[in-house]
């Protein structure tokens, strides 16, 4: 499994991000993602999961794989609760989830959904937000993991529970890391260091 960069050329107004870039990212590993502020981590990763096309070039993505995301963009809709916000982005993806399945879920990202729940996520802290973001990932059972600055705002436990859970997952899914967190990077197998 492999997402494919051939000579992709992508630029913002005056700024050219990528020019020809040529670039295989294979399964069966962490990929992180390194550089600079504005050297287009965030957006490489984009690029990888179809959420930006380049100006030329062309981006192959392997047939009928599901992609899901963490990153600083991703929104929670803070009316529901936070057992709600699974439930919610698992249907779309057609899974239907049992409270059973929310409460392990909750629990393997050291959520206690027992207790938070029922918690309208407004009510949620920025490294409960976080967590719950993960419990979506893992809930969600994509192919394609896209991991924007995954830890920021985590503490340390929160962070052991990730850091477990991409080693545990990394076998048959393709995992994209962008950081300049030298701590996320230590569980990378490969790093990518832009600008190329």
């Amino acid at each position: 499994m492999t997402i494919r960069f051939d000579a992709v050329t992508l630029t913002f107004g005056a700024h050219k991000i990528f020019d020809g870039l040529n670039l295989s990212l294979d399964g069966g590993k962490v990929i992180g993602v390194t550089g600079a502020n504005g050297s287009g981590k965030s957006t490489l990763l984009k690029l990888a999961g179809k959420i930006l096309q380049p100006d030329s070039g062309r981006v192959t993505f392997p047939d009928e794989k599901k992609i899901a995301a963490v990153s600083p963009e991703m929104k929670l809709y803070d009316g529901l609760t936070a057992a709600e916000n699974l439930k919610f982005f698992a249907r779309l993806r057609g899974k239907i989830l049992s409270d059973e399945a929310v409460v392990t879920f909750g629990q393997r990202i050291g959520l206690d959904m027992k207790t938070f729940g029922s918690e309208r996520t407004e009510n949620f802290s920025t490294g409960m937000r976080q967590r719950l973001k993960f419990a979506i990932l893992l809930a969600v059972d994509a192919d394609v993991w896209l991991l924007d600055e995954p830890t920021a705002n985590l503490d340390d436990a929160g962070r052991e529970n990730f850091f477990a859970e991409i080693q545990a997952a990394k076998s048959d899914k393709i995992i994209l890391l962008a950081t300049n967190d030298a701590t996320e990077a230590q569980v990378c197998d490969e790093i990518i260091e832009l600008p190329l």
